[in-house]
This record gives C-alpha cells, structure tokens and sequence, in this order.
C-alpha cells in the first residue's frame, strides 16, 4: 500500500526537479526526502528518477506515476476537507418534514438561507401532515419538522416559529360577508366543514375548546384532512370554516375571509426535533433555522413569531 508521505516526497520532487527545493517546500532537509523516494521505489519496484550528478529527470515509469499521484493528494486532501466539514456540520444530508402551512413562505425562506450558508449540505423535503410527522420521527425518516404542536409518543423538543390569524371563510354572496370581521357568536348554528378530529387534530382541538368555551354551536357538515378540500368544499357552498390566515395564499374564486373580531388564539408552527439525535449536519441547520426565526422576530417580518 502507497504510504502518502512518501508519495507526496515524489510529487514536490518531480516537480521542482530539484530534490533540496522540494526538501525545502516540505519543511524538511534534503537526506530524508531523498530516502522517502528511494523508499517509494524500491515499494513500487521501478526507479522513477534519472539521477545524474545533481541533476534529476523523471524516468518513463515516474512521469506516469506523477499523474496519479497527484491525483491521489488531491483526493486525500479532499477527504481530509470533507471529514472536517462534516464533524463541523459543514456537509451531509437533513432530511425536512413540513405541512402545506410551512411551505408558503417559511420553507422557502429558510432554505434561500440554508443554501447560502450551509451550501454543501443536501436538503430532503417530504411534505407531511403533523401527525403523519410525528409517525415520520418514529420511523426515523426525517429530522427536522415544521408541524403544529401535536402531542407525541415520540420524544421531541419543539420550538414555536410562527404564529397567525384565524380567519373565517365564507362562500361569496353569504349574509355574514357584509360584516368586516366577524364575531365568534355570528358563527351559532352555521353549517361548519371542521378539519378531521384525526388527521387535522391540532385545529379540531383548538376550534372545538373555543367553540366550547365561548358556548357557540355549530352545525358540522364535513371533517376534512386539508385546507385546500375545505376551502373547495367552502367555494361550493357547503358551509363556513376557521382557517389560519395563510389559507387565504389560496385565492379561491367566491371564497371570502374576514377576521375574527373577539378571538385571540393564532395557529401555531413549530420546529420540531429529536433530542438524541447525533447528526452534526442536522445540528448546524437546526441552529441556522434557530438564528433566522430570531431574526425574523426582530426585524418584525410578515409574521409574529
């Protein structure tokens, strides 16, 4: 096996032709460069230098070798590069869990960041419900998640990253668009398409607990998994329902949205992670994400964070 540094001894000498400047470029004196080549050669069974007088010429056998010796500390080089760089979280691969919510503008934004930053490091997106997220760390298939705060079997630290409105929708032409924001009680014994108790669990609590605390009633028509379904089933004029502000991205034709005038309660997002997990890579963008949230807040971007 080719010990490196005797094949970078070879390189500078072949080089330089000069075996008391490669000497010199190695910060090492000239007897012992010249037994690391003697050495090389004898391992390698050719002479790879024509060694006349004080002068040196490479034989056939070392103008061959130079190529792929240069090549091969390159390589070692490069190897030496990308292990710092990932024991620094420098390169890898993270693999990005997200709901329909986080792909309007907080994904995108982060990643513009991510690929200025961390630009060696490869990013997997996977588009995902909060439960079906939840299901996706258990099966160890991604790392980071930007959910809805959902309780878990999974152990996870969350972090809250955005917080918006709720907003109401209605089918254009329904009595209650006359109003510029409406009141949790206009809402009693309206037909309601609510988000699945299941699969849209965080908003089915949270619209039922205010429901309930505020004593309004609504009539429930549909339980639907996804904004946009309810949205359709809203443009039909099947009934109203609470969506967070983001929904309105949409830009349904004869759906209308107005704000909830006596209700304080916006949908969070979070950021969520497993504790025990090891990945630098994972680690240096869950940190970036951390200092571009903050920024964000600070400069008081299109959200309240």
């Amino acid at each position: 096996m080719l010990d490196l540094g005797q094949v970078r001894c070879f390189v500078a000498a072949a080089t330089e032709l000069n075996f008391r400047r490669a000497a010199a470029l190695l910060n090492m004196t000239q007897p012992p460069l010249s037994r690391q080549i003697q050495l090389l050669e004898h391992s390698l069974g050719v002479e790879l230098f024509d060694r006349v007088g004080r002068t040196v010429k490479l034989t056939t056998e070392g103008r061959i070798f130079l190529i792929d010796a240069a090549r091969l500390l390159n390589l070692a080089e490069q190897a030496e590069s990308t292990v710092r760089r990932a024991s620094k979280g420098k390169t890898g691969r993270v693999r990005i869990g997200f709901t329909g919510a986080a792909g309007y503008e907080l994904i995108p934004g982060l990643l513009a960041v991510a690929r200025q930053e961390l630009p060696d490091i490869d990013v997997v997106l996977l588009e995902l419900i909060s439960v079906a997220q939840i299901e996706a760390f258990y099966a160890n298939t991604i790392d980071l998640g930007f959910m809805r705060p959902v309780s878990s079997r999974q152990q996870l630290d969350m972090m809250l990253v955005e917080e918006e409105a709720l907003v109401v929708a209605l089918p254009k032409g329904h009595p209650l668009c006359a109003s510029a924001t409406i009141a949790l009680k206009q809402l009693k014994d309206q037909p309601f398409i609510m988000h699945s108790p299941v699969h849209g669990k965080y908003f089915y609590d949270r619209l039922m607990g205010i429901f309930s605390s505020n004593d309004v009633h609504v009539h429930i028509t549909q339980y639907l998994d996804q904004s946009p379904t309810i949205l359709s089933m809203v443009r039909a004029g099947l009934g109203l329902s609470i969506l967070p502000a983001s929904a309105q991205r949409f830009h349904y034709d004869n759906v209308e949205f107005r704000h909830l005038s006596d209700v304080v309660a916006p949908a969070e997002m979070s950021m969520a992670w497993r504790p025990d997990q090891e990945n630098p890579a994972v680690t240096a963008f869950r940190l970036l994400a951390i200092d571009y949230f903050a920024k964000q807040q600070r400069e008081g971007g299109d959200h309240n964070y």
